[in-house]
């Protein structure tokens, strides 16, 4: 048996009153902090437990534990929290988050060379509407996708697969939106230097439409370990069994690459029309998000601002 402790912030504090919280075998103790600007600041705490084998089990995972343990208590609390640091009977061990920042070093990386934006921007603006907020829409869900590499894979696995999803159901002519998705990347993607040929390709790709996306989707699914280990060697997939199935599974850095590469494409291989530089998109997209139909009350002038009391919205 060991004692594992997590030093662990929090964007909201808990009531002193409430003092040192017993959930079952977890421990949850309140330690002192700068309370003097509450906004912006992060509270910190102390989760402790007893790290015991049951005969049946031949390893633990108490890091992981914690992590699960902490997912259920933000649920509950409504509140971020974030591991700090941990140890085992008071040796302190290294976060997986740390060990898979160097593995997705790469998106710290300095950028050496830059191509046209001028070019691509008029690309864009050149799109068809319905198109172009699409590929906006993609722009922004690849962000937020490539921001969670490294904090939680399986969102961004997920993320990058509707990224591709914002475009394919719109471009591609095949039927079914697995054959949509599956098409739009072979067509703007096709990578010929990590896969054999074509059928084996389309394989790791539809993995990834059942297996990583809707079996997220439909069932929680986390992606699988050997993903991590495709991204520990660099490599496009890993083969692997699950469940005594055969499969390869792919690595979340060759399919951020393969997202990325596959938008881009698209964007290059738009026809430009002397039209593109009168239109703006961004704006135009920026201000239909921000518009909310409601019914006035009274008569309203233009440049008037707008209240609560000057709308129905009870």
């Amino acid at each position: 048996m060991s004692e594992f402790k997590a030093l662990f912030t929090s964007s909201k504090d808990i009531q002193a009153k409430f003092g040192i919280i017993k959930v079952g075998k977890y421990i949850i103790e309140p330690l002192p902090t700068n309370s003097g600007n509450q906004a912006g600041s992060k509270i910190n705490y102390l989760l402790r437990f007893e790290d015991d084998f049951r005969e049946w089990e031949m390893s633990s995972n108490p890091i992981e534990e914690a992590q699960l343990f902490l997912s259920f208590l933000s649920l509950q609390l409504g509140s971020r929290l974030e591991i700090d640091s941990s140890m085992i009977n008071n040796v302190k061990i290294t976060m997986p988050d740390s060990i898979y920042t160097d593995i997705y070093k790469e998106y710290r990386s300095m950028v050496t060379s830059l191509p046209d934006l001028n070019v691509r921007l008029k690309e864009v603006m050149s799109l068809e509407n319905s198109i172009a907020t699409q590929f906006l829409r993609a722009c922004e869900i690849y962000r937020a996708a490539i921001n969670l590499i490294g904090e939680n894979n399986t969102l961004s696995f997920f993320l990058l697969s509707i990224a591709i999803e914002c475009l394919s159901n719109k471009i591609s002519l095949k039927r079914g939106t697995c054959e949509k998705f599956v098409d739009f990347i072979t067509t703007y993607y096709p990578d010929t230097i990590n896969f054999k040929d074509d059928k084996e390709y389309i394989s790791v790709l539809k993995e990834i439409y059942y297996n990583h996306r809707s079996a997220f989707t439909h069932g929680g699914k986390a992606i699988p370990e050997a993903s991590h280990l495709a991204d520990q060697l660099n490599k496009a997939y890993i083969k692997n069994s699950i469940d005594g199935k055969k499969v390869r599974t792919p690595g979340l850095k060759w399919f951020e690459h393969v997202v990325r590469g596959c938008l881009i494409d698209f964007l290059d291989k738009t026809e430009q029309n002397d039209e593109g530089s009168k239109i703006d998109y961004f704006k135009d997209v920026s201000v239909k998000r921000g518009l909310i139909h409601v019914i006035a009350k009274k008569t309203l002038i233009p440049g008037q601002v707008v209240t609560t009391g000057d709308v129905d919205i009870d």
